[in-house]
């Protein structure tokens, strides 16, 4: 690797202070310091923590069982043991005929359902059954655990069966027993939910003890060595005003990134089941090690959930890394190219509540203190360092991305830890340089184990699939599709253009190595360090484009000293000659088609409604000039060159006009990106958006979408004879279910003249209850009447009403993880002990009812969330609308009524300890 051989700094003279058996002392303290740190690290994800064992014991009172709500996050139970006599079968035949259910008695489907018919005990769901049921008395048992299901009368198995059912309710229709001989008890798969044991809470303390001794010793081994002191200096120039004056701004006018609802939801569930899980779906398998950065996200939240101040740690993570760069990058208008690198990359990236805005913070952070413990020669810097990147690798996977600095760096490193010393010396300055690293493993492990994550993946991989090294193409693809939010022009301007840099800077190394010239050692590593993070996301399990924001600090930083250092360095490898024109025509090429190539995307944004958003949903434009044209790149390109080979600077000056149109392009991005939303917010003030709430009510106290949306309710119409209703100002609608029979509407005088007639369907078989609602009546009209053979409801009015006022602030609502960030008034429903809470309303996005309920959160073969409500709900589907603005958006509003009650038994509470590796026994 280039970068190998060239030095950051001159080697300052050092002198050794201090006697050396002291230095001698101070290095065995290091060692065994730094021994120590990395053997309790490696003991944390073994160390024994306290499992959560929840138990369900049904029914509440035994003489009067009532049938329950219990939908397990996990789906199926742990363990299970259901037990019944015969004399309760018979009970249960005269009383409906259910004896006992896991789901919906007319869906067994994956579920456990026991019936009593014609004097038979019919199981069916997971295992079958049909017996007649014996005279007298006897007793049946159903025992359930990870090797399976058996049923069992009198103790001998008569039925069995290699999975456990699903759990939804657990249902009968026995009201009362005389003698009380039904019972249930469902053993719940709560095991993510763990706490440290006291005797890995004392593991932590020596290992942040240890690992603090260890970056001690570092400390006072670079005083031992004088040198000259650093200085630091703080010179704020004006783009050191501006660039965070916009990043505040972006605060209130910025869209939704593409997980802010999801991951919002993720932390809000926190407090209650104790465990970071996947929420949403996946059966909320646990995100161990990448949990940290969740629970402190929770913390966030008591400062409420109003978008605007569950932005504001991404905006002090990029304030962060914005300094850090000013930092790293200095030189004649540094401030200005950095300053568009920057706002480039961070405003369209890492603006929300995805972990990738401090992953970036700490690559940059690592970048910085990596180059500075080499230039001045400072061993505890490059500790920190360490303990930095293992912050920002255990925050999500995409943390990968903050090694890249250290790998970077690594040849610079070895020489710095190997410097005047023995081979024993070289341990313990190692040992005590991994050592900070600690810091993360107790981020990572502190509240959960091996097992945990094992678990996971195992989950992960068998209901969702992940993608590996070899898919990374994926992510390309999606940057590069035109019709997806996640290739807008704004996420392609810095991901495109640093890649054809990435390109130049290794033909420029190559060029300088060949010809022995130094390339600026601050480019040579945020380059490679680039290289290597652009590589070390090709691991993450998942290829989404939002994941570029991770190296927003990095990247920018070698983009700016790539625009910065290029000219001056090809002045040097030509010696002032002419630049040969293949290699002046491929950088022509190069960079005008990479531009017209991100110009392309689309100003489109995940899931936004793009209200008052001018130009939404085409590539950016100002009349003719369009940015996907790279014509009028090249002819910016040719303009600047003719004004600087008029000001002398010969046949440089396409050279030149290059670096210069990139920066003129990026701040076309920013003006385009934060004019447009600037003005769309400007456009919404005296109606509503996202934006304009964002500013007008910071703090989300009128709630944001909930008080834009409009949702109506069915108000009963007057009947009249012959099946006839009469009809008000109101729109009107019935409410089908099951299959799409068409349903006739007719419109009539008040002396039962037809004035108009036609016919309603959706063309969707379900048991969603589907609102349909009529055409306008025709003048004169008076009365409607429906006729069909479907299942319909009589015609309604529909009453519209802000959903804020609907929506009941203690009712639990299933918000669709794609616009939940707009509904912080809403309380979402509740897992907790691995039960989910039964829901009352939901909303959804979606461009119809029925896509509204197909999203991956309402599949049972996603383990999702809200898998079990079409079946053991009845959902209602409401219009909704937004008020301000008439037309089609994908929102639905629906009302939900559990077939049962919720809570109708008792919960008991057990905790196990068990080593890292071991799950519940």
């Amino acid at each position: 690797m280039t970068t190998q051989t060239i030095p950051l700094a001159p080697e300052a003279p050092a002198t050794t202070a201090g006697p050396v058996p002291k230095t001698r002392r101070l290095l065995a303290v290091a060692v065994v310091s730094g021994a120590l740190t990395v053997l309790l690290s490696a003991l944390m994800p073994l160390a024994p923590v306290t499992i959560n064992d929840p138990t369900v014991n049904w029914p509440a009172d035994a003489s009067a069982p009532r049938s329950s709500m219990l939908a397990l996050s996990a789906y199926r139970p742990f363990e299970m043991d259901v037990r019944f006599g015969c004399s309760t079968v018979r009970t249960a035949q005269a009383a409906g005929g259910v004896v006992f259910a896991t789901v919906n008695p007319s869906d067994p489907a994956q579920g456990l359902v026991v019936k009593a018919e014609n004097g038979r005990l019919l199981v069916s769901g997971v295992t079958a059954l049909n017996e007649p049921v014996p005279p007298g008395n006897c007793g049946y048992e159903i025992r359930g655990d990870r090797a399976g299901l058996s049923i069992l009368r009198d103790g001998t198995e008569i039925g069995r069966s290699a999975t456990m059912p699903d759990v939804h309710v657990l249902a009968t229709s026995i009201t009362s027993l005389s003698t009380p001989d039904l019972s249930a008890r469902i053993r719940v798969d709560d095991q993510f939910s763990t706490s440290p044991t006291p005797f890995k809470i004392v593991l932590m303390v020596l290992l942040a003890l240890s690992a603090a001794t260890a970056f001690a010793c570092l400390v006072l081994l670079d005083r031992r060595v004088h040198r000259e002191p650093g200085r630091f200096r703080l010179r704020l120039s004006p783009v050191d005003l501006v660039v965070p004056a916009i990043m505040v701004l972006w605060v209130f006018l910025a869209p939704m990134s593409d997980d802010d609802g999801y991951y919002s939801a993720m932390a809000k569930n926190v407090p209650f089941e104790g465990y970071v899980g996947n929420y949403y779906q996946i059966l909320n398998q646990g995100f161990t090690p990448f949990s940290w950065f969740y629970y402190f996200l929770a913390k966030w939240q008591v400062f409420g959930f109003a978008p605007v101040v569950l932005r504001i740690p991404a905006l002090l993570f990029g304030l962060v890394t914005w300094f850090a760069a000013r930092r790293y990058v200095s030189g004649k208008f540094s401030g200005v190219v950095l300053g568009a690198a920057f706002l480039a990359w961070w405003l369209p990236l890492d603006m929300g509540v995805r972990p990738e805005g401090v992953v970036t913070m700490c690559g940059m952070l690592t970048l910085l203190a990596v180059t500075t413990a080499v230039e001045r020669q400072r061993l505890a810097l490059l500790g920190a360092a360490v303990g930095v990147a293992g912050i920002g690798f255990f925050a999500h996977p995409t943390g990968f991305t903050t090694l890249a600095p250290l790998l970077a760096g690594l040849p610079f490193a070895w020489k710095l830890l190997t410097k005047d010393a023995g081979w024993r010396t070289v341990v313990a300055r190692t040992l005590a340089v991994l050592s900070p690293g600690a810091v993360a493993m107790i981020m990572a492990f502190g509240d959960g184990s091996l097992r945990d994550f094992l678990y996971a993946q195992e989950i992960f991989k068998k209901m969702a699939g992940s993608e590996s090294w070899y898919t990374e193409f994926a992510r390309w693809m999606f940057l590069l599709n035109q019709g997806d939010a996640m290739a807008n022009y704004a996420k392609r301007a810095p991901v495109l253009v640093c890649v054809v840099a990435l390109v130049w800077f290794v033909v420029l190394v190559t060029a300088a190595r060949a010809r022995r010239i130094d390339v600026p050692p601050r480019l040579a590593l945020a380059g490679w360090s680039t290289m290597f993070a652009f590589f070390l996301l090709w691991f993450t399990p998942s290829k989404w484009t939002h994941h570029f924001g991770s190296l927003a600090g990095i990247g920018s930083v070698f983009l700016s000293l790539m625009l910065l250092s290029a000219v001056p360095l090809i002045r040097e490898l030509t010696t002032d000659r002419r630049v040969p024109v293949p290699v002046l025509l491929g950088g022509l090429v190069s960079v005008v088609a990479m531009l017209g190539l991100a110009g392309h995307g689309a100003n489109k944004w995940p899931y936004s409604w793009h209200l008052g958003l001018p130009s939404a949903g085409v590539p950016p434009h100002l009349s003719v000039l369009k940015f996907d044209k790279p014509y009028w790149w090249l002819l910016l390109i040719a303009i600047v060159a003719f004004v600087l080979y008029r000001r002398g600077r010969g046949s440089y000056a396409p050279v030149i006009a290059i670096p210069i149109v990139i920066v003129l392009f990026f701040a076309a991005n920013i003006t385009y990106l934060v004019g447009g939303f600037a003005v769309a917010t400007a456009r919404t003030l005296n109606t509503w958006s996202p934006w304009a709430a964002s500013v007008q009510d910071p703090l989300a106290r009128r709630c944001v979408a909930a008080d834009a949306i409009d949702v109506a309710t069915p108000r009963p119409l007057t009947p009249l004879p012959d099946r006839w209703f009469a009809i008000q100002n109101d729109e009107i609608a019935t409410v089908v279910t099951g299959k799409p029979t068409p349903v006739t509407y007719e419109y009539a005088t008040s002396n039962a003249q037809v004035l108009s007639t036609g016919v309603l369907t959706d063309n969707v078989d379900s048991t969603l209850r589907r609102t349909l609602v009529l055409p306008p009546a025709p003048a004169g009209a008076t009365q409607v009447r429906l006729t069909g053979e479907g299942l319909f409801t009589a015609p309604a009015a529909q009453k519209y009403q802000p959903l804020r006022e609907f929506l009941p602030r203690e009712s639990a609502v299933g918000v669709a993880w794609q616009i939940a960030f707009l509904f912080p008034c809403q309380r979402q429903p509740r897992i907790q002990d691995g039960v989910i809470e039964p829901i009352s309303y939901a909303v959804q996005w979606g461009d119809t009812q029925w896509l509204g309920l197909n999203d991956a959160t309402w599949q049972p073969v996603r383990g999702a969330l809200f898998g079990d409500v079409l079946s053991s709900q009845e959902v209602t589907a409401l219009p909704a609308r937004l008020r301000d603005f008439p037309g089609a958006y994908p929102i639905q509003v629906y009302q939900t009524k559990p077939r049962y009650e919720a809570g109708q038994y008792t919960v008991t509470h057990d905790r196990q300890t068990r080593m890292g590796w071991e799950g519940v026994r």
